[in-house]
């Protein structure tokens, strides 16, 4: 996951997990005439990485934070999957392609935020649906295309009763097996959908919670993408979490505070990266797994009462630590989180980009558009006139110039389910995904239906007709 000119020690990640080797010996004394920060970043860029976060996968080397896959590609922060390629969290699926938050569900193209649903075409927030073409906010819905905020419906389109065969004709003249017309249902399955009205924010069963994506939550402020947290405020991608506060990815624990890619078993953990498994009052802390009581401390496992790495007595320990925080109270570091100078990654290889494009005085890596080659073919406009050997020419993203490959897996699935090939790289298709979400920024806004004050991801520039949470249960009824 590291580019390649990254100043940190990278080791293959099955190395990384051997017995073989002990962060501890990279441990170092504390020099309180320097700043904290700067001694927890040397030791940083001492203890090696792993190269890839992946654990009991089946072929399926190339995905990211990743558990038990099969048979899968470019896929991250996603488990249980099987035959699926290019998607992010995304949990127990089976041959979907191009998706993000989708669960539970088989054959899906271009989905995004899809339950339990099956053979499911450019749809978003569908559940417990089938056969569905360019739908959104759709529940227990089968056969229909072009439809929004239906439930329980079968054989619709834009929202009126056909017959199955109107259906099936009318799906034949879509002609999806064409990029022209892929492009052209595109276009009026998301004008269809902002007829209907929205809902102001995506929560269900939620007490006193503001945000967007939530689940199960009570007393949970400004939190997105997240289930199951109590008493929380400032968390994303976060699950089963209790009185926390700044945390994003992934949870499983209580009074932690300001806390990034950590989860399971954690309590009372702060300002750490990257900690996982069963810590308990780790401060400072990056890739540390089953620790108790570590302070500025880099991949160490099952450890106590370590600083810098370096072992100490607990009684020495409980000594040296308000020493240093009394040290990083004057420097001014003591309560900030690690500076973004240090990360590990440029901000242009964040996921933090994806949702605040525009930041200033953060590292970007920059591109080598050297690498970039021409594409030499001209593609087909219909998948039926595509060449098996596509998938040995090298291809130009129509958005970004950047070269791709069509895989084997790939072509099979659009030519079994009669879909036209990307003209763009599985990066693009994915950013187009994303730019059908709201971004986490909360507006207050008027409910167009009973005029109440509503807070919404929805800026008062959206078209579409926003509803508050009453309004909207009394229409989709």
């Amino acid at each position: 996951m590291y580019e390649p000119s990254t100043q940190f020690k990278i080791y293959e990640q099955d190395e990384w997990w051997k017995d073989d080797w002990d962060p501890i010996q990279y441990g170092q004394e504390f020099d309180f005439s320097r700043p904290f920060f700067d001694q927890f970043q040397e030791l940083r860029l001492k203890v090696p990485r792993m190269s890839l976060n992946c654990i009991d996968n089946e072929n399926s080397y190339y995905t990211n934070y990743a558990l038990r896959n099969k048979n899968s590609y470019l896929i991250t922060t996603a488990d249980y999957n099987e035959d699926c390629y290019y998607g992010r969290f995304s949990q127990r699926n089976y041959r979907c392609l191009d998706f993000d938050f989708s669960y539970e569900s088989r054959i899906l193209y271009q989905a995004i935020d899809v339950h339990k649903s099956e053979h499911c075409i450019w749809c978003q927030k569908t559940e417990n649906s089938s056969e569905c073409y360019f739908c959104y906010d759709m529940k227990g819905c089968h056969n229909c295309i072009f439809c929004a905020g239906l439930r329980n419906q079968t054989y619709k389109i834009f929202n009126k009763k056909v017959t199955t065969e109107e259906f099936e004709n009318f799906k034949k003249e879509l002609k999806l097996n064409t990029k022209s017309g892929m492009k052209e249902a595109l276009k009026k399955g998301r004008e269809f959908w902002q007829t209907i009205p929205h809902k102001q924010l995506e929560t269900i069963q939620c007490e006193d919670c503001i945000g967007d994506y939530l689940k199960n939550s009570k007393n949970a402020e400004f939190c997105f993408d997240s289930k199951d947290l109590h008493d929380v405020k400032f968390g994303s991608f976060l699950e089963k979490a209790k009185d926390s506060y700044d945390w994003d990815f992934f949870g499983h624990g209580e009074v932690c505070y300001e806390m990034a890619n950590c989860a399971y078993r954690l309590f009372e953990c702060r300002f750490c990266m990257n900690t996982w498994e069963g810590n308990s009052n780790c401060t400072y802390c990056d890739l540390c797994l089953g620790n108790t009581n570590l302070f500025g401390c880099v991949g160490l496992r099952k450890k106590k009462y370590c600083i810098l790495n370096k072992q100490y007595t607990e009684e020495e320990y409980e000594k040296l630590v308000p020493k240093i925080i009394e040290h990083m109270t004057k420097t001014g570091e003591w309560g900030e989180f690690l500076p973004a100078k240090f990360s590990t990654f440029a901000y242009n290889d964040s996921v933090a980009f994806e949702y605040y494009p525009k930041a200033e005085g953060l590292r970007f890596r920059e591109e080598n558009k050297k690498e970039y080659l021409e594409q030499k073919i001209n593609v087909a406009d219909d998948i039926n006139n595509i060449p098996e050997d596509i998938t040995k020419e090298i291809l130009a993203c129509g958005t970004c110039k950047k070269n791709f490959k069509i895989t084997d897996q790939e072509l099979k699935f659009y030519k079994e389910f009669q879909l036209a090939l990307p003209e763009n790289c599985w990066l693009c298709r994915h950013h187009e995904r994303m730019s059908m979400r709201n971004p986490r920024i909360i507006y207050e806004r008027i409910c167009d239906k009973c005029k109440a004050s509503v807070k919404t991801t929805y800026s008062p520039n959206h078209p579409e007709k926003i509803y508050c949470e009453k309004c909207y249960l009394n229409e989709m009824a």
